[in-house]
Parts: structure tokens; C-alpha cells; sequence
């Protein structure tokens, strides 16, 4: 993989990436709270998933509430602006402006595909899936966010988005029905909203039904919203705040047990494919 970087407003933004034959598909994957691109990477094989299947893929580095010391999860932890309340103080930057940027240089250095951009996340990175999606859904062809929430309060997507959303039943840092969780981050205490706050507001930004329709039962549970595209829930029983199938590099004293039961880097390029 290469790394590239950009002034972007203020602050100097770097990614990486890697490529693949012309008029590819793009991936971008945006990481959690205090995780790096070359971290996040080894945790969920994106890279090599790409290198087998010939996508292009890009793995933009979140910014870091002290941008001239080196990020680090739990002292220096870098972490999208995606509208959610922070729980340190962190420069303003404007994240969708960056990703976009990152898209365009795809694009133009590299030559994939503008019509076959899809972006996941985990956690923080999940919650820039949505942001990004609600204000630039021409850019984007489907999105796969993991383990995260929806911040935006009323999202208004230029158009419907085909969703792929995964969650975990014993996930400690965004609990299914909502509740207190306490921030690995100065061990601060923070109230989250039920996540089908999440589903409901996005179904309806992208008109599809509020009432999900159960598609299959057991450890791994299939929900279709029905609209006019394709938005899908995937819930793991037993799995806590962890990448399905990755390495389960957090510690599961806070973010709870991981699970196999689903690879989710192989699940969701299986959906993204559909859209190709």
C-alpha cells in the first residue's frame, strides 16, 4: 500500500492506498476512534481481500486531537467529525471535504470507477459513513456501516443509498437498546440512543419503510427495510464492539467478546458487488 497526503484547509491529511486495475471499484474504510489506517487494516484484511478480488481501496487517517503529537488510541486517539459528541476536545475539520478529496484523487491519479465508490466504517468511522453519505450521495453507489450510530438529526441524502448496517447483540460501546457505556477515554461515562434510532432515520432518508421484515433467525439475523433500494441489517449474536471475523485487537474488557460467526470485510464486498 502507498500513503498519500493533502493539504486540506488547515490541516495536513494523509491516506492510504491501495491499487488496482483501471475502471476499478473503490473501497474507502474509515476507522473507529483511535485506530490508523495500517491498524485498522490488519485488523479487517481489507487490503488483502482487495489484492485477491481487484478493487482499489482507500483507508483515509482520522485527525487526532493533538495533531503534532503521534495518534495513539487512548492518548492521542484520532476520530472523525461525523456529529456525535466528542469525548476529548478535537480540532474542527471538515471530514466529508477530506474523503471527497481522497475519492477525487482515486479518481484522477489512479483512474477507478466514479460510479463504483462504496464506503464502509467501524464505530466512529461508521457514524462518518452516514454523515458523509447524508451530504455527498452522488459520490457514493452503497455503504456498509459497522457497529456505529447516525448523528446527523435529520439526514437528507441526495438520493436513496443501498445500506448494509452490522451490529453486535452484546456490543458494550453502542449498546442495542441504548443506555450508559463507559468511554475507554478517561474512563468517561456517556449516554447512547437505542440503535434503531439509527435504522429508523435512516430508513426514512433514503424512503424506505421504518418496520423492518425478518429475512433469517439464529446467530446471525438477516432485517430488510423495504424501499425503493436495498437496506439490510445484519445482527451477531454474542458479538461486542469488535470488526465480525477481524483480529478482536480491542480489549474485551470494554468492548465486549468477539465472534466468526460473519467475516464482515468478505460479507460486505459480497453486497457491494451487487451494485458494480
Amino acid at each position: 500500500m502507498e500513503r498519500f497526503g493533502a493539504q486540506i484547509g488547515e490541516n495536513r491529511r494523509e491516506w492510504l492506498y491501495f491499487s488496482a486495475a483501471t475502471r476499478a471499484p473503490l473501497v474507502v474504510f474509515l476507522t473507529g476512534t483511535g485506530g490508523t489506517a495500517a491498524w485498522v487494516d490488519h485488523e479487517t484484511g481489507w487490503s488483502k481481500l482487495a489484492a485477491r478480488e481487484g478493487f482499489a481501496l482507500a483507508i483515509p487517517e482520522a485527525l487526532p486531537p493533538d495533531s503534532n503529537a503521534p495518534p495513539s488510541f487512548l492518548a492521542n486517539p484520532p476520530r472523525w467529525n461525523d456529529g456525535s459528541p466528542s469525548p476529548f476536545d478535537s480540532p474542527e475539520s471538515d471530514d466529508v471535504a477530506f474523503i471527497a478529496s481522497v475519492i477525487d484523487d482515486a479518481v484522477n491519479r489512479c483512474d477507478v470507477d466514479p460510479r463504483r465508490v462504496f464506503v464502509t466504517g467501524f464505530s466512529n468511522g461508521a457514524g462518518m459513513t452516514f454523515r458523509f453519505t447524508a451530504e455527498r450521495a452522488d459520490r457514493v453507489a452503497a455503504i456498509a456501516p459497522v457497529a456505529g450510530h447516525l448523528w446527523v438529526s435529520d439526514p437528507k441524502p441526495s438520493r436513496p443509498v443501498p445500506t448494509l448496517y452490522t451490529l453486535g447483540t452484546r456490543d458494550h460501546l453502542i449498546p442495542f437498546h441504548g443506555g450508559e457505556v463507559r468511554l475507554p477515554w478517561n474512563n468517561r461515562l456517556a449516554r447512547r440512543p437505542p440503535v434503531a434510532e439509527t435504522l429508523e432515520r435512516w430508513a426514512a432518508a433514503i424512503g424506505c419503510s421504518p418496520i423492518p421484515v425478518n429475512r433469517t433467525d439464529g446467530t446471525v439475523r438477516i432485517d430488510r427495510y423495504p424501499g425503493p433500494v436495498t437496506f439490510d441489517t445484519v445482527t451477531v449474536d454474542g458479538l461486542g464492539h469488535h470488526w465480525p471475523g477481524g483480529r478482536a485487537q480491542l480489549n474485551p474488557r470494554t468492548a465486549g467478546p468477539p465472534s466468526d460467526a460473519v467475516n464482515a470485510t468478505e460479507m460486505i464486498w459480497e453486497f457491494f458487488r451487487q451494485f458494480q
